[in-house]
């Protein structure tokens, strides 16, 4: 093979291969248009559903038990607390499940717990402390099994939840029909770094096409960050968090689709939380996820192309064989990337990348002007930046292609993860 003809077969390889991804996102952003219709008609038609049954909408309160993690968290744990008490619903309890911490984390709860009974507050905090850490997956065992809340919600002890998030959140679980929920997150600890404005952005498209899936029925990842589950539905029917899965979200989150339950896109349930600081980090937690996503995609392997009817059909049909065909096409994407960068440059044929770039661009527009709780600034800054910010992802498709490497070789060696954990900065929202 010649070297005009090996560039002819990469080149077409790329074009391919870039034809596929622009068909994916093309397809996410025409379906998380309709979301904006889907989910107020849903609502509507709950909120009619109980006018008929009950002549009046019903006064919806229940009991909500927040279940915070916590292994050496010391930087933020008192930030997610506060922030969690300044939401005013009332049916609620609050447990920080500390997993053998050694630093003062475990005293500074206490303190936190000592003041508010001094002021008089009727605010139910709980801490209980784990000597012998078992893992996240057993800390947050630990919390279910003693309160009492109907819905469980999941929070990382680095990260910090919007006043009106357990009031939102709540909402969606009035629909009986809904299971799970995931809410929105952001980073909150950008603080005008490069990899810091890197996550921001790919936490803000990445929860935007989380519309997509909800339109379908088919969101399957609720990150422990901010994810909720109603008891009765899930952790009553088929069991708790797997213990022995150091990725225990993602398998949880594969569990409910794979017993047929229906999950919700919580958009206006707002959760700030604490990105990686460094390279090394981002690595590492990408590693987590991809790890993670092997292992359920592996054990729920029946979910893929099924016709069982309990199975949600877009999910298995197409959005989990289009999620593992990424993972495969990340193995060429990034030096596909860099070839259609350096072929442009040397044969001054610029429209692939031209195209690539304009649909990038139509991406920020979007997400610029439907995004929820998007300020002015950050709306403007979107749509004026774009030609600035995009080769960010760039750099991000290496990061991924890094942690695929490894988590394949993992998946290979049968090499299990531990809980990650790097150093702490805290968040500055």
């Amino acid at each position: 093979m010649t070297n005009e003809v090996l560039f002819i077969f990469f080149r077409d390889i790329t074009i391919v291969l870039a034809t596929f991804m622009l068909v994916r996102y093309f397809v996410f952003l025409v379906l998380a248009a309709l979301f904006s219709i889907t989910q107020p008609l849903r609502r509507l038609l709950v909120l009619r559903r109980e006018i008929k049954s009950y002549g009046h909408i019903r006064r919806y309160l229940p009991r909500v038990t927040v279940i915070i993690p916590a292994r050496d968290e010391e930087v933020g744990i008192i930030r997610t607390l506060r922030s969690i008490l300044a939401n005013k619903y009332a049916n609620l309890e609050v447990v920080v499940v500390n997993d053998g911490s050694t630093d003062s984390s475990r005293q500074l709860v206490n303190d936190f717990i000592a003041a508010i009974r001094r002021r008089g507050e009727l605010r139910e905090v709980h801490q209980i402390y784990v000597k012998n850490g078992g893992g996240k997956g057993r800390a947050l065992n630990i919390g279910i099994s003693r309160r009492s809340g109907e819905i469980i919600f999941t929070i990382d002890a680095d990260s910090a939840i919007a006043p009106d998030a357990i009031a939102n959140l709540v909402e969606h679980f009035r629909d009986p029909r809904i299971s799970a929920a995931v809410g929105q997150v952001r980073i909150g600890n950008v603080r005008g770094r490069l990899i810091g404005r890197m996550q921001q952005l790919e936490y803000l498209f990445g929860f935007y096409f989380k519309r997509a899936h909800c339109v379908l029925g088919a969101e399957y990842i609720y990150g422990g960050a901010c994810a909720a589950f109603r008891r009765s539905a899930t952790f009553d029917f088929f069991g708790v968090f797997d213990e022995s899965n150091k990725t225990e979200d993602i398998e949880m989150s594969m569990r409910t689709k794979y017993y047929g339950m229906r999950s919700v896109y919580a958009e206006n349930v707002i959760c700030y939380t604490e990105g990686a600081a460094n390279y090394m980090g981002l690595i590492q937690q990408r590693l987590r996820w991809k790890k993670g996503r092997f292992d359920a995609f592996i054990r729920y392997r029946r979910m893929f192309f099924s016709l069982d009817r309990s199975h949600n059909k877009p999910l298995g049909w197409f959005i989990l064989p289009y999620a593992l065909f990424s993972e495969i096409q990340l193995f060429l994407e990034p030096i596909g990337a860099t070839f259609l960068i350096v072929y442009s440059v040397l044969s001054g044929e610029y429209t692939s990348l031209a195209l690539s770039m304009m649909f990038i661009g139509i991406s920020y527009f979007v997400v610029a002007i439907f995004g929820e709780r998007l300020t002015l600034r950050e709306r403007l800054g979107l749509v004026i930046l774009w030609p600035l910010t995009w080769p960010l992802f760039y750099i991000l498709t290496w990061i991924e292609f890094l942690a695929l490497i490894r988590g394949w070789h993992m998946v290979l060696r049968g090499d299990s993860l531990h809980w990650q954990h790097w150093r702490r900065e805290g968040i500055d929202r």
